[in-house]
């Protein structure tokens, strides 16, 4: 063996005896703990709040419906002097629908105009609707 080989086999056995001997706590190879996931602190405001139009509108006949989204981001409509909670209806045509299914009233608005509708009896309450 020359003088090179034992040079080696002697710092390698240093080395793994050095190893050994520095234990290394299990808490320090395990990963890191994500931060747990925070809850998002604004509310997601719907998609129809940004189209829906608002306030009062003049109908047909006399009658008036006033529209308003509250800071819970409910549409609610004030017919004929009671306020109705009016959720949301998908359509395929792009109207904005709106129901209360316990009283049967029906909210179409379109961008020129607006109807109430009562579902229950089948009848318009109110037509040709435009906001002031």
């Amino acid at each position: 063996m020359t003088y090179l080989q034992r040079a080696s086999a002697l710092t390698l056995t240093i080395l793994l005896a050095a190893c050994a001997s520095e234990s290394v706590p299990l808490t320090e190879t395990k990963p890191p703990v994500p931060a747990p996931l925070q809850p998002v602190v604004g509310k997601v405001r719907p998609a129809w709040a940004g189209q829906v139009s608002t306030g009062t509108f003049s109908c047909e006949m006399g009658n008036r419906v006033e529209v308003k989204v509250d800071g819970d981001n409910n549409m609610n409509l004030v017919w004929k002097g009671s306020t109705y909670k009016m959720a949301p209806v998908s359509t395929s045509t792009g109207a904005l629908r709106f129901e209360n299914k316990g009283d049967g009233l029906v909210w179409i608005q379109i961008p020129s105009k607006a109807m109430l509708l009562n579902s229950k009896i089948g009848q318009q309450l109110a037509n040709d609707c435009r906001s002031r």
